[in-house]
């Protein structure tokens, strides 16, 4: 493949603004040309990025020999009949979480990418920040013993003015537009997930707008999940382990700061009731606390949390790779599954 990837941005919204922004600090990544229904809103967001060429038809795009990948950014309602089509005319796909609204839509993107042999990324940010990176890898070294849950959380309110995509009929919801983050998390950490249980709210209209789930993986770690339209939660992740726990601090989809905690020794009080009279003191806990401080580091993604993703989207583009070790289609099948599931009321 060329050193340069020259790609379509399909889409006009906030996120596929802030994506061609994050683009424009990944060499080699280049932004070519914008597409939207409404030729002028292509036109203008087209100018105000500095992009030479627009269009209000994908075929457009789809149909040049010199653009070598599209980022789909659209309503999540025509994400998989834009996936699929791009694939089918030789693009190499980059698409905005969720890839599609079912399982059945997300197996056929994967089937067609197959086919086609090219290149399927969904964009799930969260994996590729080192800092989220960091806390998988040494989780998985057994810095903090064997691995046995993970307990995440992703909500704040939202309103149908300031993200009105959430409140879609089809292709909304929280499972959809948050919960997508922490399943995906939670299958690369603790693996395949045979177990789903949930409990959903959902609004007047049917929107689900606030989901619990606990997951069952194969090696019978537990994932404990929650995700919220219309609530503000913790918005950190915490890996358990037999010897310790290894924190990732809010706001998860820009983590940068780590802590690393790991388990006392545990039996009997130490001779005199020493580790009570310990606990009693004050000026002793608070030693306690500022050495456990020291345990946290912060890795940092760069200028945009979204650059290590578009940088591995490129590695990938340049070595020929028609899939991403990270995240590859399969995987983002199985995350759908367990959504769905979910959505079904769990199993």
């Amino acid at each position: 493949m060329p050193d340069t990837t020259r790609i379509a941005v399909i889409g006009t919204g906030h996120i596929a603004q802030v994506m061609v922004r994050a683009m424009a600090q990944v060499p080699g990544l280049v932004p070519v040309a914008i597409v939207s229904r409404d030729a002028g809103r292509a036109r203008l967001i087209a100018a105000e990025l500095g992009i030479a060429a627009s269009h209000d038809t994908i075929g457009a795009v789809l149909a040049d020999p010199a653009i070598h990948a599209v980022y789909i950014a659209h309503d999540t309602a025509g994400h998989a009949a834009t996936a699929i089509a791009a694939l089918e005319a030789g693009k190499a796909v980059l698409c905005e979480k969720p890839l599609a609204t079912s399982t059945a839509e997300a197996e056929a993107i994967a089937t067609a990418a197959r086919r086609a042999g090219r290149l399927f990324m969904e964009a799930v940010a969260t994996p590729f920040l080192p800092a989220v990176r960091a806390a998988l890898d040494r989780a998985a070294a057994g810095e903090i013993g064997r691995l046995r849950g993970l307990t995440a959380e992703f909500g704040y309110p939202a309103t149908p003015e300031t993200h009105p995509g959430c409140w879609k009929p089809v292709g909304g919801g929280v499972l959809l537009d948050r919960m997508v983050y922490l399943v995906t998390l939670a299958r690369l950490a603790l693996g395949p997930v045979v177990t789903v249980r949930s409990e959903i709210a959902r609004d007047a209209a049917g929107i689900d707008v606030e989901a619990a789930l606990m997951l069952v993986h194969e090696g019978r770690g537990v994932s404990q999940l929650g995700a919220s339209l219309t609530a503000l939660m913790g918005n950190g992740l915490t890996l358990s382990g037999t010897g310790g726990a290894i924190t990732l601090a809010e706001p998860l989809l820009a983590a940068e700061r780590l802590t690393v905690r790991h388990a006392g020794p545990a039996g009997r009080d130490l001779p005199g009731g020493l580790r009570r009279r310990l606990a009693e003191n004050g000026l002793l806990r608070r030693a306690r606390a500022t050495a456990a401080a020291i345990r946290t580091a912060h890795i940092g993604y760069g200028a945009s949390p979204y650059v290590p993703e578009l940088t591995h989207f490129r590695d990938l583009m340049r070595a020929g790779a028609i899939e991403s070790p990270v995240l590859p289609p399969s995987l983002s099948v199985e995350v759908m599954r367990v959504l769905d599931t979910a959505r079904e009321g769990g199993r």
